[in-house]
């Protein structure tokens, strides 16, 4: 029944709205606590109950509010919490402020110190720091053991959360390791030393927080603490050299089981810069072989040409006018082919010589077979003149 309440409560607010405010959620619990109420709308407003959030323990029901006297606003509320009720925890209160609800939360917190700690097998006093710097090396460990307690009472207390962070102190890459509590309210962690950590000299630091912590701080301990929350205690426990040889390289995976971009799809890294070395130029010969080598190349030509003049090779040029045109092109075709002999050594490729004998080719051909047959045809004509009985 009381959830049905509740819950037909928190629907009554949200169709109907109201301003009723908890104007001071975080108070100091251990004595008597004052929760006032602002925003009041109806003129006998009633805290349905009050409820610890960790222990889901009701410690009342059905309470009026006391009406406070206010300059600024009159319509503000107050409800007393007996100081031996009012435990640091968490806690739920239902308000009714006429056909309103509204849950509000509240947290009473109490001031913690270190009772015991054990740092690596030294027993250090909270807000001291390791003397010496212990240097660990792979599979060893580092522990830690700390105990909690209440500043007033003693009584042992367990955190929310309890963490050890290592940083480095060259890269600032740090690493978080939880603390576990044990059946006697004893927060500790072992951390191994393995590969994931980089080698180095690295910070330690242990951070505890809870919401209903306030943190106490002995005066001599101000160096080893530091207060970036009034709700943590951030305790600088020393350094710690980590010896960690370097990973061995990773061997190349087979060929064909990776794509060929696979590295730089997965890197994180600049990959190395790939530079193209073309193959150097083959030695070339001094200009003097050069030189003689065309002059070696162009004797056999000279020398034929020469030849030519000199002896009776002109006299068989066909004297038609059929045979000359045939004599002249074939020579023609011939100094072409030459000629292009000579631009291949020069400039052309291999494709493009090829490609021009393939139209000079047949024309050498052509008009060669041509000439020899003016030639051999002059040559019938003059043997049956000179054999041809004369008539007297």
């Amino acid at each position: 029944m009381r959830l049905v309440r509740w819950l037909a409560g928190v629907l009554t607010s949200a169709v109907l709205g109201t301003a009723l405010e908890l104007s001071n959620p975080v108070q100091r619990g251990g004595g008597d606590v004052t929760f006032i109420f602002t925003g009041v709308e109806d003129k006998s407003p009633v805290l349905k109950s009050i409820q610890n959030a960790a222990t889901l323990r009701t410690i009342a029901v059905d309470v009026p509010l006391v009406h406070r006297v206010n300059v600024d606003d009159a319509r503000v509320s107050e409800f007393m919490l007996d100081g031996e009720l009012a435990l640091p925890g968490l806690y739920k209160l239902l308000v009714q402020d006429g056909k309103a609800s509204r849950v509000f939360h509240a947290a009473l917190t109490t001031k913690v110190s270190v009772a015991h700690a054990t740092i690596h097998g030294t027993k250090v006093e909270f807000g001291s720091s390791l003397s010496a710097i212990p240097t660990l090396k792979p599979r060893d460990k580092f522990s830690i053991e700390v105990g909690l307690q209440d500043a007033y009472t003693f009584k042992p207390m367990v955190a929310h959360q309890a963490v050890l962070r290592f940083t480095n102190t060259e890269s600032s890459v740090d690493a978080t390791f939880p603390l576990e509590s044990t059946t006697d309210s004893t927060m500790q962690a072992a951390v191994t030393v393995d590969a994931s950590l980089l080698s180095g000299l690295y910070d330690v630091q242990l951070i505890v927080g809870d919401v209903q912590f306030e943190v106490y701080c002995p005066r001599n301990s101000v160096s080893s603490l530091t207060q970036n929350s009034q709700n943590a205690i951030e305790w600088n426990l020393g350094q710690v050299a980590l010896d960690i040889p370097p990973a061995p390289p990773a061997p190349s995976p087979p060929l064909y089981t990776t794509s060929l971009l696979h590295e730089s799809d997965v890197t994180l890294h600049a990959l190395p810069e790939i530079t193209h070395a073309m193959r150097p130029p083959a030695a070339r010969p001094r200009e003097v072989v050069s030189y003689v080598f065309t002059v070696l190349v162009l004797v056999p030509l000279v020398v034929f040409v020469l030849w030519a003049l000199r002896t009776q090779s002109l006299a068989n040029v066909p004297s038609t006018f059929g045979g000359v045109v045939v004599t002249i092109g074939f020579f023609a075709s011939v100094l072409a082919v030459l000629g292009l002999y000579g631009l291949f050594w020069l400039q052309l490729t291999m494709f493009a010589v090829l490609t021009y004998l393939a139209v000079l080719g047949p024309v050498v051909i052509a008009t060669g077979h041509l000439a020899l047959h003016a030639i051999a045809t002059g040559r019938h004509k003059a043997s049956n003149s000179t054999n041809k009985p004369k008539c007297d």
